[in-house]
């Protein structure tokens, strides 16, 4: 009885391992994956959002401005300076790049790392009282802003104002500061709590220095306000955000 039992037992393990072998033959047999279709399938990914068009510059600012600059050329960034205001190797020196018109933040270095650093780009003029206005477009980065009256032969050494924005999505606050840089150490003199920006889409960022009188203008409405007793000098003027890439600005306005 035992050597029955035993028999029988064996004709069981058997007769599974044949069934798992015909099941795999049939799973993975050539032409299976054709015949049936793909085991897995992804969902395809969903088509990055199309970039609009710029916000209209108001008629008074087009009228005579001192500088304007709407990056339609290859050449366009031949009358910019390019400025890390956090120390960064040469090697991983900031990007910009025009791309379809509009000048793009793009990484950082020859292999086009993503960043931290925070990051200038000045036009030519010296500006003292006047209106600084840019629009700007989120794809991933999540800051920008603007930079005024900037002095100095290394960024993270110079004196300026910043205008620094975050995007919503950002746990950190404020989400709005208007800030006084003195020797690359920053005083706040004005800031907001949020909401913050809303990303993939365009908006107006505008710094109108008056002497020691400074407001900020997010998207035509007032934003910050604040009086400097000491006011800086004169200085260039420029955009500005961190080195992730992902961020476009257009139509730099400087205005008296």
């Amino acid at each position: 009885m035992a050597q029955r039992n035993r028999l029988l037992s064996l004709l069981a393990v058997a007769a599974s391992l044949i069934a798992v072998s015909a099941a795999l033959f049939v799973a993975f047999r050539p032409g299976q994956a054709e015949e049936g279709g793909p085991i897995l399938q992804y969902p395809p990914e969903p088509p990055a959002p199309t970039i609009g068009p710029n916000p209209t510059v108001p008629a008074g600012l087009a009228a005579g401005p001192q500088f304007v600059a709407d990056f339609a050329t290859a050449d366009s960034l031949a009358a910019w300076q390019s400025v890390a205001l956090d120390f960064v190797l040469p090697e991983d020196s900031p990007n910009w790049v025009i791309d379809n018109g509009r000048l793009r933040q793009d990484f950082a270095g020859e292999l086009r790392n993503s960043s931290l650093a925070q990051v200038a780009l000045l036009a030519e003029p010296v500006v003292s009282d006047g209106v600084v206005r840019v629009s700007f477009y989120d794809e991933f980065n999540g800051v920008a802003g603007i930079v005024a009256r900037y002095q100095g032969e290394v960024g993270y050494e110079a004196t300026y104002y910043r205008v620094r924005l975050l995007k919503r999505e950002y746990e950190a606050t404020p989400k709005y500061v208007l800030e006084k840089v003195v020797d690359g150490v920053a005083t706040p003199l004005a800031a907001v709590e949020g909401p913050g920006f809303a990303p993939r889409q365009w908006h107006v960022i505008e710094l109108e220095l008056r002497g020691g009188t400074l407001q900020v203008r997010l998207d035509g409405k007032l934003l910050m306000e604040a009086i400097d007793g000491q006011p800086l000098p004169a200085g260039q003027a420029g955009v500005y955000t961190r080195a992730i890439g992902g961020m476009l600005f257009d139509d730099v306005i400087i205005a008296p």
